[in-house]
Order: structure tokens, then sequence, then C-alpha cells
């Protein structure tokens, strides 16, 4: 440290950083006193930098655009931005030109260059240009989105598909969901959101909805999407069994109704409280359906083995064991295998098979009753042989009846038309004219003299005893002159 002896210090040539210096003051008894100031030299200012971005293009209908200068750098601190347009092709609005953060609005097709100017605490400035293409756009085809793919399940029956639409612009669009044919008939469109982008759905059932989503403008383009909505099944349900009674459901009372508890827990070898009665609704008019589970020895019994033997033993051995008489009795869930060639339909619990299958009927009716699917060929050949056992010994039965009532037809002659005369007023020679060949006495003159026997009457007798006679000979056995015995006789 340099020894100054004055109350002045002149400083010069000073380099940047800090520098103490130390002053003492004696008195003339010798007394002093010291004291310390620190002097910091700061390096030279600076000027600001200006930072306004890369230049923008952007396509009409898009007319406005953000400015932003707050990259700007100073070694101090940027105290003020201002934002000016120094070229233009007409004028355009600049709010909050004096801030770091500028929106400019009203852009037209053209170019557009913008000024940022800064400025620093030492009143230093620098200034950055921004140049803006604006380009009208070319008609691009409208983007539907449609929400994508979804999953619920069971209770949880509700859900919001969610539809948006680019690159419409500012134009008014209009939306329409379309429910797929394929998709399950159950479930409700609230509030008429079916023609709004946001489609609000309620009491959906288990399967896979389709919902298609088209969205049109005012110019006439549309463009589509689809979402996909799959329902699962509540687990809980596998277990339960639906039992529809003949009967309607204002008409079944709560002591009715424990009954058919406490018979179907006999039935099932179980106690009154291993039988879970789950709802009871009325199917129809006249049928109420029984919701319930079943807990045997081992557990929950399954729904599947559980709607079998209730359809063995109510539907087939003890039809009136019930205080009602059983209609149905299936899953709750379509549970059906279908013998892995189809799908169960849960509204009809039916299955729907797939293409050269169909349903066998021979376990449908004959065995343990439920919807299936088998090979074509096996269906066919059953119904073949349904035919040949049922169908054809009946027609031939038919045909044999007709045969022989042909063949009585056949024997039976026309009865020639009867003349009658009366015998009163006649002399002896006509009456003896008039008298019947042969002698014979016809029955309808017995107790009537005044009556003759018609010739038709006595062709009759004679055709009676030719037939008698010809029946005693095939009785004896005898068959003569090369005669075969025939079902119908040769006229002649």
């Amino acid at each position: 440290m340099q020894d100054v002896r004055s109350p002045f210090l002149q400083l010069s040539d000073l380099q940047e950083g800090r520098y103490m210096f130390q002053l003492t003051v004696t008195d003339s008894s010798g007394q002093q006193d010291s004291d310390t100031v620190s002097v910091t030299v700061l390096p030279a200012n600076k000027a600001p930098v200006a930072i306004t971005g890369p230049d923008r293009q952007l396509l009409l209908p898009v007319n406005s655009i953000t400015l932003n200068g707050s990259d700007s750098t100073d070694d101090q601190a940027v105290i003020s931005y201002q934002w000016d347009m120094i070229r233009y092709q007409h004028i355009v609005l600049i709010k909050d030109a004096n801030k770091a953060v500028a929106i400019a609005t009203g852009l037209r097709s053209g170019n557009y260059k913008f000024r940022l100017t800064v400025t620093d605490q030492q009143g230093e400035t620098d200034s950055a240009v921004l140049t803006i293409t604006i380009k009208e756009a070319k008609s691009l085809p409208l983007v539907t989105h449609a929400s994508g793919s979804h999953t619920l399940t069971l209770p949880n029956n509700s859900l919001v598909l969610r539809g948006s639409v680019s690159n419409s612009g500012t134009a008014n669009v209009s939306f329409l969901w379309v429910r797929d044919e394929q998709s399950p008939a159950a479930g409700d469109v609230l509030y008429g959101s079916d023609h709004e982008a946001f489609l609000y759905l309620a009491n959906l059932v288990e399967g896979t909805y389709l919902f298609q989503l088209r969205v049109t403008d005012v110019q006439g383009r549309s463009s589509m999407a689809t979402a996909t909505v799959e329902v699962c099944p509540d687990p809980r349900e596998r277990e339960e069994v639906e039992l529809e009674l003949q009967v309607g459901v204002a008409q079944v009372s709560q002591e009715q109704k424990d009954t058919v508890v406490r018979q179907l827990a006999a039935l099932l070898h179980v106690l009154d409280s291993d039988i879970a009665l789950k709802g009871l609704h009325g199917q129809s008019d006249i049928s109420t359906v029984f919701r319930f589970s079943v807990q045997g020895p081992d557990g929950t019994i399954p729904g599947p083995k559980l709607a079998r033997l209730l359809r063995n033993q109510l539907l087939r051995e003890k039809t009136d064991f019930l205080l009602f008489k059983v209609l149905r009795v299936d899953t709750v869930m379509c549970l059906l295998l279908c013998s892995g060639r189809g799908q169960c339909d849960p509204i009809t619990r039916s299955c729907s098979c797939d293409p050269l299958w169909m349903e066998n009927p021979i376990r449908r009716f004959l065995d343990d009753g439920e919807s299936n699917c088998g090979q074509i060929f096996c269906s066919i050949l059953f119904y073949v042989l349904w035919v040949l056992c049922f169908c054809v010994p009946v027609v031939c039965v038919y045909t044999h009846v007709f045969v022989l009532d042909c063949c009585r037809g056949r024997r039976t002659k026309v009865r020639k038309k009867t003349k009658y005369t009366i015998l009163d007023n006649m002399d002896e020679q006509e009456r003896m004219e008039l008298q019947p060949k042969y002698n014979i006495k016809h029955r309808s003159t017995e107790h009537n003299s005044s009556l003759m026997m018609s010739e038709s009457e006595l062709d009759s007798e004679q055709d009676n005893l030719f037939n008698y006679g010809k029946s005693r000979n095939r009785a004896n056995g005898a068959v003569r002159n090369g005669d075969t015995l025939s079902l119908c006789p040769v006229e002649g």
C-alpha cells in the first residue's frame, strides 16, 4: 500500500476489481485514528441484446401472432421494450407494444416486419427484426377425433365420448353420432347429445359398441372417426342364474317368495340361508324372474353348473316341483361356450355360430338343452334321419289308407235308378209280367204287396251273392283258372 501524506488521494488507471484504502490521522499530541474505505471498479457497461426469435410463417385463417422478446439480455437489466412495424401490407394492431410479449392481430396475406427495441439502465439500446409471412391456406381436409377406445366394467354403465375436429378454421361444423348396427341395441343417449361434440351414454349392457362420429362444415366437407366402448360383465354375475316362473310379479307375495326359496333349497339339498336372492322383477305380464345364487358345501356353485342342474330337474324330471310353473332357466351372464365355434349373444343367451357351423339339435333337444354350435353336415344329417324315422312312416300310413279307400270305392257300383210301379188296378196278366225273376222275394216287398221290387235292387242282391261266393272260395284257399288274389277286383 502506498503511503500518501495528504488529506486527498487521487486515483487513476484503476483496473476492474476491488480496492481497500486506509486513512490514518494524527494530532499535535501524537494521538491517531484510522478508517478504511473500499473502492470497487466495475467493468465497462455493455449494450443490451434484443432477441425476437426465428422468422415465422402462418396460414390463413390464422390472423394473429404472439411477439415474444423476453429472451433479450443485458449485463445489468433491460428496463424497456418497444415493438414497431417497419414493413406491412396494411395497418395491424399491436397489443402491449411496450412490453416484452405483445400480440399482433388483423394480419392478412403478405409479408410483415416487426422491430423490437430494448433499453438498459445506462440508456444503451439494441434492436432486432422479426419477419412474419402470411399465406392463404389450401383446402385442407377435416380431421375428426372420436375419443378412441374405452372399457367399462358393470355395474358402471355410463360414459361420455368426446369428439373434436381439426382444420375447420372458424367455420361452423355439425356433429352426428351413429351407433353401428353390430352393436348391442341396449343403451340410452342422454340430452340429445348425438348431435353434439360430446356423446352422453347410459344403461349400457355387456358387449362391444361402435359409435361413428361424422363432422360436416358449411362447405359440405365431412370427416368420420370411430369410438369403441367395450362393456365387460360384472364378475359376480357369473355365479347368478335367472328362473322365470309363470306368474305376474304383482301376484307374488312375500310368503310365496319364501316358499319358492325353500323349495329350491330342498331341491338342491342346501339350507334356505345358502340361497341368496339377488332380485325379483317382472319379465312380462304373466311371468316373473327370480335372480339368485347358491352357496354349496364347496363354495358358491358356478352359474353354468347351477343352470344345467335346475334345467334338468325343473324342466324335465320335476316339472311340478315348484309353487309356480317354470318357463326358463338361464345364467344371468351369457356364459355359453358355443363349442368354440361361435359367440354367446348376451340378449338372447343363445349361440351365434360362425360360418359353416350351426346349432347341434341333438344336444339342444335330446341332451342338456344348451345352445351350441356344430358342423352343418352333422346337423343336416340329424334332420335327414329325423325325417326318415318319423315323417316317412306317417306318409306310408296315409298312403295305405288312401289306397284302401280307393279300392273300396271301386268295388261299390253305382246303383241304377229305381223304378216302381203300383200294382193296384192291374189285371192278372200284367201282374204276372211284373213278378220278379227267379222267384226271389225282396225284403222291401215282404210287408207291402202293393210295391214291386226294382231291377236295381235285384242286381244288388245278385252282386252280394257273387261276392259272398268268392269270399268263401278265398277262405278255402281256392284260386282257379289262373286267377290271382288282387287288392282291387278287375271290372269287366
